[in-house]
């Protein structure tokens, strides 16, 4: 038992502290998890599913719904509806979904340190590991299972389990979990690239007189679990939507009355400015007034990012040939994906911080792990970011938690 701690130590010191930040957060904003959840979009979705349809059966005004042929379906990734089906069979359209959704925020702090230890051991593990799932926005989406968070929050944390076990070199489970993850949030299909040059990574560390052609042909069985999901996103779209790429986003009645339509160039001046968007100052005797929709400036709620970018930098300088297509893949898809996220009507309505951003954490995270120096100064160096990412989310939930109520 106590060799099983010792081995355990970074995840368990790093659950036990984001617990005890959550139960605050709890405290303050009502979010506790046996409340009833209205926003239960998936829920519904699988309980319809459970009795026979595809479509809702009614509308539910307060949830974003597709409306196609005169019926509403669920405008969301479905893969979080497979997860409530057990739950949905036992509980009906009241899943415990706020349960659910803090069980995959322990996965997330379980598999962060274990991603962490398998590239750079212990030193500086509960930093970095806290720094991810408490300094960059991840609490806000956490803490309960909101339909538009829900999703989200599953997605963060099956990214890490994918790149962890891509390290690991267990492809199978690396890419089905990988898949997962796009069923949550599309997004995550362009970092595919990344987890097989982890996968590949692993294979050459054990197979290195061995070519690409004979890695391919033995692995080929791994694509058996991505294959039959996408399979199973792909069907389900047809027979609602009449098409296999359409999760049903395109008929939310904002985006039919949008005259650009879900996805334009236009948006991308707007949405890179509020990137960049800082808090207003009201005066002396009044608090800054922080944005609450569609995102503030990236370097504030995320200062993990500066971090991030500084690691790269010394390892362009100091490590170019070690692993060479993840330092430049990596950031380069991540650009991509953040265009796309540009290229989106909105950057994720209501919130605190920059949500859709956290689609790049997990990846990033990784990448951090790979490219930082190995000197304790630079895990000393950014102790600072992570205290003030830490107390501008902590308060920054709270206050947006408040006012939504």
């Amino acid at each position: 038992m106590i060799d099983f701690l010792n081995r355990r130590r970074t995840e368990i010191l790093a659950l036990l502290t984001t617990a005890a930040v959550f139960l605050v957060l709890m405290m303050f904003t009502g979010q506790w998890p046996w409340r009833a959840n209205d926003y239960n979009t998936y829920a519904l979705q699988a309980d319809a599913w459970l009795h026979g349809r595809l479509d809702l059966g009614q509308d539910y005004p307060w949830l974003e719904l597709a409306i196609y042929d005169g019926k509403y379906y669920a405008s969301f990734p479905p893969f979080p509806s497979y997860v409530l089906l057990p739950f949905a069979a036992c509980f009906g359209k009241n899943t415990p979904d706020h349960w659910i959704a803090l069980a995959f925020a322990a996965l997330a702090v379980r598999y962060a340190a274990a991603l962490y230890r398998e590239i750079c051991g212990e030193r500086g593990a509960l930093l970095w590991v806290l720094f991810l799932v408490l300094g960059t926005g991840y609490p806000f989406i956490a803490v309960n299972g909101y339909v538009w968070f829900f999703a989200q929050s599953m997605c963060f944390a099956l990214s890490l389990m994918a790149l962890t076990y891509a390290v690991r070199g267990a492809g199978g489970l690396a890419l089905t979990l990988w898949a997962c993850a796009v069923g949550c949030r599309p997004t995550a299909v362009l970092f595919l690239p990344v987890l097989l040059a982890l996968l590949r990574r692993a294979w050459r560390a054990e197979n290195s007189a061995q070519g690409l052609r004979v890695f391919l042909r033995r692995k080929l069985y791994w694509c058996a679990g991505p294959v039959l999901l996408a399979a199973s996103y792909m069907a389900l779209n047809f027979l609602r939507f009449g098409n296999v790429f359409e999760f049903g986003h395109n008929y939310l009645p904002e985006f039919v009355r949008a005259p650009q339509g879900q996805f334009s160039l236009s948006y991308i001046p707007e949405n890179l400015s509020n990137l960049f968007r800082l808090p207003q100052w009201k005066g002396e005797e009044l608090p800054l007034e922080f944005p609450l929709t569609n995102g503030m400036a990236l370097w504030l709620v995320n200062p993990m990012l500066l971090a991030i970018a500084a690691a790269w930098g010394w390892a362009v300088w100091k490590k170019r040939r070690e692993a060479p297509f993840l330092l430049w893949a990596l950031p380069s898809l991540s650009l991509i994906c953040l265009f796309v996220l540009c290229s989106h009507r909105t950057l994720g309505g209501w919130q605190f911080g920059n949500r859709y951003l956290l689609d790049l954490m997990p990846w990033l995270f990784c990448g951090l792990a790979l490219w930082k120096p190995d000197q304790a100064a630079f895990d000393k160096a950014c102790i600072p970011l992570f205290g003030f990412g830490a107390a501008v989310n902590f308060a920054g939930t709270i206050l947006a938690y408040n006012l939504w109520g």
